[in-house]
């Protein structure tokens, strides 16, 4: 089925967007770097012929490991954002095209990928036939998530499966709304909120407020990162052999100066930790240490070895207001944490 290639989330200006994220990745990007050749390790020969869909400004192939030998094609619906990738990427081979009507035969592809970009698509189905169309028999399907997923397409399939939701957002500086939170009545809980309701007095003069109260007291959140990741195993299962549908977490980290980049952060941070949408800074590295600790009570052991390097770190912000020469030499190592969810599929 044809699609017109503005059917996703993105048009032109979101490409202010793409650069935010693009700098947020960067925090981490040696780490990323080392999470990506993981997973071509494992999964690729390295002779592939790839297509990656909603390429944006081309951040996953020019972090791909630098062995891959084979031919890697960019298409996005987007001119600017190839534009832009091109400008980055002069080699790199770009095509401007739908992601719903691929402008290739049939079994034409070793490889067809995204890197937070099937998230972004109010069609996933069409989207997902069509690289399926386009993939050889043996090829591989992936998709990663480093970010949050777009809640656009998520209200939209719930609205067309007549899901009562109720969304909480912000207003972003570039003027986009953005939505924070997603919460729905379950089944099992709607008796107790119409009886709720219904005892509200229609004259009461705060009666919207009182509604949204109890709306909420009766609501769950959904967990956009789970009802993406589900909706689109679900879809690639249609597709492919379910048995042959894997889904996971990937992290890596990274150990070395700080970069440029990194030394213009506000509170000059030596930990810097992103993964699926959360992303955290720590002025050293008892603070991270606190924060697995408190996240999993097993890191006792890697709590207790943070402690010598945060006193290096204390120490270290103390010379530099006496002497920036001798700090530079002392400066503690950065400490760069990735991580992403991931799908995949062999056809």
């Amino acid at each position: 089925m044809d699609k017109d290639i503005e059917d996703s989330t993105w048009d032109e200006k979101s490409i202010v967007i793409l650069d935010d994220f693009e700098n947020n990745r960067n925090l981490v990007l040696r780490a990323t770097k080392n999470l990506l050749s993981g997973f071509y390790r494992q999964n690729f020969q390295g002779n592939e012929r790839v297509l990656e869909l909603g390429s944006g400004t081309g951040f996953l192939r020019r972090s791909w490991p630098d062995e891959f030998q084979g031919e890697w094609i960019q298409l996005d619906s987007q001119p600017a954002f190839l534009e832009e990738s091109k400008r980055r990427f002069p080699e790199g081979t770009y095509v401007n095209a739908s992601a719903y009507d691929l402008p290739f035969p049939d079994e034409s592809f070793d490889v067809v990928c995204g890197f937070g970009s099937y998230d972004v698509l109010m069609d996933l189905e069409t989207a997902i036939a069509e690289g399926f169309r386009v993939l050889k028999e043996g090829g591989l399907f992936f998709h990663m998530l480093d970010l949050l997923p777009c809640t656009e397409p998520i209200e939209n399939d719930l609205k067309h499966r007549k899901v009562d939701i109720k969304t909480e957002g912000y207003i972003m500086s570039d003027g986009y709304t953005r939505t924070k939170s997603i919460f729905f009545i379950p089944e099992e809980n709607l008796e107790l909120y119409y009886q709720a309701i219904k005892s509200i007095r229609d004259d009461a003069d705060d009666f919207f407020e009182q509604e949204d109260k109890i709306r909420m007291r009766y609501s769950k959140e959904i967990v956009t990162k789970d009802y993406f990741e589900d909706k689109l195993m679900r879809v690639l299962s249609y597709y492919f052999n379910a048995g042959n549908v894997k889904n996971g977490e990937i992290s890596a980290k990274y150990k070395g100066k700080l970069t440029k980049q990194q030394r213009q952060e506000e509170r000059g941070p030596f930990v810097f930790f992103r993964n699926a949408g959360l992303q955290y800074e720590y002025n050293n590295s008892l603070q991270y240490g606190v924060h697995q600790l408190l996240s999993n009570h097993r890191l006792v052991l890697p709590y207790i070895l943070n402690v010598l390097p945060s006193f290096h770190d204390h120490v270290y912000r103390v010379i530099k207001h006496l002497s920036p020469k001798l700090s530079k030499k002392m400066e503690p190592s950065c400490l760069e944490i990735s991580g992403a969810r991931y799908v995949k599929a062999r056809k």
